[in-house]
């Protein structure tokens, strides 16, 4: 037998071992994909759980006070339990209703909260100044209204950003 069918015999011994761990790995690991087959998206902030809260009106029907964690990847939910632990997370908001958004400085990075419209505009003023400082929170009284769209910092707009969804008494 020459040299090299050893050697050839090896590669394919190694390849075919390699595959065969590459197959049972795959078998044993979490589907992280959706009823159609889609991926789902895992959280960027290591502090996060999901990437989706509740959204239904009914689960933030007695809400005032939303408490966020601030990182520079995401805010993340700690109040109240509709977005616990979750990256990002959609707000449910009553048109009109008043509510306290509070947010803490978790990584020393330089952030604020602000309400945003569809033009990327702050709506009737709703923002924080912000701060770097980590432990130091900031609160934002405000009134729910139809322009809100978004929540964001304004220095991290991109990956700290959220959805508003407006709803009104009948939903």
């Amino acid at each position: 037998m020459a040299p090299y069918e050893t050697d050839r015999r090896r590669l394919l011994l190694g390849v075919g071992g390699a595959l065969a761990a590459v197959s049972i790995a795959g078998c044993l690991g979490v589907d992280s994909s959706d009823d159609d087959g889609n991926e789902e998206p895992e959280p960027v902030v290591d502090e996060a759980e999901f990437v989706e809260g509740d959204t239904d009106p009914d689960a933030w029907r007695d809400v005032e006070a939303i408490r966020f964690d601030g990182y520079v990847g995401g805010w993340v939910g700690v109040e109240p339990v509709a977005i616990d632990r979750v990256e990002n997370p959609t707000l449910v908001l009553e048109a009109g209703r008043e509510y306290e958004l509070t947010w803490e400085n978790m990584d020393g990075v330089h952030h604020n909260i602000a309400f945003w419209d569809d033009d990327r505009e702050v709506v009737d003023g709703y923002s924080t100044d912000g701060n770097e400082v980590v432990g130091e929170q900031e609160t934002l009284a405000f009134e729910a209204s139809p322009e809100m769209a978004t929540y964001r910092c304004e220095y991290q707009p991109e990956g700290q950003v959220g959805d508003v969804e407006i709803v009104t008494n009948g939903n």
